[in-house]
């Protein structure tokens, strides 16, 4: 029979060697029969909860991410067994993903990662929002004028440098940049395709991101109400679904 990796919340060292105890502990416990090799930890700089393990030489390297270098000592331990399961090829606990997500998509952690986006991650290039046959600062005004009484904050406002077809607009939340893709401008795209694609994101701008159950929301029950609140709402996904798009996603 399989064992199963078990969460041990009641872990507990100094925080000066909790990463190091905690892959020792999770070592013996997923391989008791075979010696606890050289263990080798570090953190590193990032923009996200990457980490990684490797056996080299019967040295066990270790790579997290600085974001998390002061993560309560159960949360290392879960981080251990996560990735020595993945390495050894065991079956993990569901409880451990579960923890895992649960304080990754907390609200410090999820500020902590945007400061780390922001600071040390490269912005996505801009280009100008007159496009060839769509003025995208116009459309905002407009849109801006006509649903939300001129109250949205305006963001940076882009094309995307090409043509994309499945992912036709995107809010980066960290940049405060919308991205309309530049399929888009077109002649051949009628305009309230465009305003739709370009209200969508105005709406991201209005709700943010919601943290419920551990999970990040974006398109809640609320955004949908007043996204078919779009006076051509039927007649632009029409449109989108003609052309090989089904559902509008970002």
């Amino acid at each position: 029979m399989t064992r199963l990796l078990q969460p041990a919340l009641d872990f507990d060292t100094t925080p000066a060697d909790s990463l190091e105890s905690a892959f020792r502990r999770v070592h013996r416990q997923i391989r008791p029969r075979t010696p606890v090799p050289v263990i080798r930890t570090r953190f590193f700089p990032s923009v996200g909860a990457n980490h990684s393990v490797k056996l080299e030489r019967g040295t066990l390297m270790v790579r997290i991410s600085d974001l998390f270098e002061d993560a309560p000592a159960h949360i290392f331990e879960t981080i251990a067994a996560i990735l020595l399961a993945k390495l050894y090829k065991k079956k993990l606990n569901a409880r451990h993903n579960d923890i895992y997500r649960r304080y990754t998509m907390s609200e410090p952690m999820l500020e902590r990662a945007r400061r780390a986006r922001a600071e040390r991650g490269r912005p996505h290039p801009t280009t100008d929002p007159r496009g060839r046959h769509y003025d995208l600062d116009r459309m905002f005004d407009a849109l801006n004028r006509e649903y939300f009484d001129f109250g949205l904050p305006k963001p940076a406002l882009s094309w995307t440098r090409r043509g994309t077809r499945r992912l036709l607009g995107r809010y980066d939340f960290d940049q405060d940049t919308v991205f309309v893709s530049r399929s888009l401008d077109s002649s051949g795209v009628p305009e309230h395709v465009v305003r739709y694609i370009l209200f969508h994101e105005m709406l991201h701008v209005k709700h943010g991101a919601r943290i419920r159950d551990g999970r990040k929301l974006v398109h809640t029950a609320e955004f949908r109400r007043e996204e078919r609140g779009f006076a051509d709402y039927d007649a632009a996904n029409d449109w989108l679904r003609r052309r090989g798009n089904p559902v509008f996603q970002d």
